[in-house]
């Protein structure tokens, strides 16, 4: 059955009301539809289709990729016309589901099917899941910018496209992470060759400079500082000081500490069990007092009562659901920074990564052999917990050699 733009609009207006939104959320999502209903009147469509958010939504991707619409206008109006569609189709409104939207939707008709056989491809190739997930991201941002550049399908990419697509992808990413956004995009061309393809992989460049920086740590008063700055008198205060503390005495990566369930603590062992998001290895730390004081204190004092949401850490916000892995842990150790001044050894950093480096580090100061710190911190082997040996300086001076039989014939006048 067809509907009016403006009509579908009202209805989601409605079936929002019961999730206790702020009002200046529900001002945005308005000032968002209308947005929505202008870029449809352009065309003079009056009556909602998922084509019409389909281009909505690439538009302000492209938008969002030439830098002509910030980060957060670009969320929100793609979330508020994903709620349109879930509206339209089911007469209801689930916050947690519009969420989940497919993140290949912003692909228009000719390059979505590319990625969507590039992804099964990946499954097949005894990658991991992370590493997966990664390359798809690479490629789902490489493929997306392609029609901007004039190509009209995969059969007509040539090599300059190749080259012109890096230069483009390290203006989305930091230098550091250049070294794996090519590996990606080599990956990418692999597969478009083995599909009928020719001439991409040798395009895309064999070595990439790695920019590497010294690993940012905090004294162990720098950690205290920061765990005890939150209010504990505010529910806030005692979730953040729950998750500050669960990130400096484990060394559990972000996502994982979003990601955690109820039923991951066994209080009566004083054990913490789970899944790691990026090895898929099931890893069991102590659940030490201090920490499972606090999370005691947040569960019994200030997690929401009355949603159906089992992750132990939940929005102070209806709808109460559970955290982001990356932007909202990141704001919790960005304003516990802020509120106590702390600042590392090299000044960079200001997130929980911080906290789990600061955590190695110290097991590392403290004799803790390389296997068993890389047990700790859930990695595969060693190699990656060798990382942090750059920040432990008290033993990095033991390794400095002397002058001795190497002297300077004379000394420069």
């Amino acid at each position: 059955m067809s509907v009016s733009i403006g009509e579908l609009i009202a209805q989601a207006d409605a079936a929002m009301s019961p999730l206790g939104h702020a009002p200046s959320t529900r001002m945005q999502y308005r000032w968002a539809w209308s947005q929505f209903a202008r870029f449809c009147s352009r065309d003079s469509i009056d009556e909602f289709s998922d084509e019409g958010v389909a281009a909505f939504v690439r538009f302000i991707a492209a938008e969002h990729r030439n830098g002509r619409m910030k980060e957060w206008k670009h969320k929100l109006l793609r979330k508020a016309a994903l709620v349109l569609s879930e509206v339209a189709r089911t007469g209801s409104y689930e916050w947690s589901l519009s969420r989940q939207a497919h993140p290949n939707d912003a692909l228009n008709a000719v390059f979505r099917p590319v990625q969507e056989q590039f992804e099964r491809w990946l499954q097949g190739q005894s990658l991991a899941v992370t590493t997966q997930n990664l390359y798809a991201t690479v490629s789902r941002t490489a493929l997306g910018w392609l029609p901007e550049r004039g190509v009209k399908n995969v059969r007509s990419l040539s090599g300059s496209d190749v080259s012109a697509m890096v230069v483009f992808l390290g203006s989305r990413y930091q230098p550091g992470s250049m070294r794996t956004v090519v590996s990606a995009l080599r990956v990418l061309c692999r597969f478009l060759e083995e599909s009928g393809s020719s001439g991409l992989f040798r395009a895309v460049p064999a070595l990439f400079v790695r920019r590497v920086t010294s690993v940012g740590v905090l004294p162990a008063e720098s950690i205290a500082a920061l765990t005890n700055s939150p209010d504990v008198t505010t529910p806030v205060g005692l979730r953040d000081r729950a998750l500050l503390l669960l990130g400096a005495r484990t060394g559990l990566r972000p996502v994982d500490i979003a990601s955690l369930r109820l039923r991951d603590i066994d209080w009566t062992h004083a054990l913490i069990t789970l899944t790691q998001h990026k090895t898929g290895s099931v890893v069991t730390l102590p659940l030490l007092a201090e920490v499972g004081q606090a999370i005691a204190d947040y569960l019994l004092n200030g997690r929401p009562v009355g949603g159906d949401d089992d992750h132990v850490f939940l929005r102070s916000h209806a709808p109460y659901v559970g955290l982001g892995p990356s932007d909202s842990l990141y704001w919790v150790a960005s304003r516990a920074f802020a509120r106590s001044g702390v600042i590392t050894q090299n000044g960079t950093g200001r997130g929980f990564r911080v906290l789990r480096a600061s955590f190695a580090t110290r097991l590392l100061a403290d004799g803790t052999p390389l296997p068993v710190i890389a047990g700790a911190l859930g990695h595969r082997g060693i190699a990656s917990a060798k990382h942090y040996l750059s920040a432990d300086e008290m033993h990095m001076r033991e390794c400095c050699l002397d002058f001795v039989g190497i002297e300077p014939k004379r000394s420069l006048s």
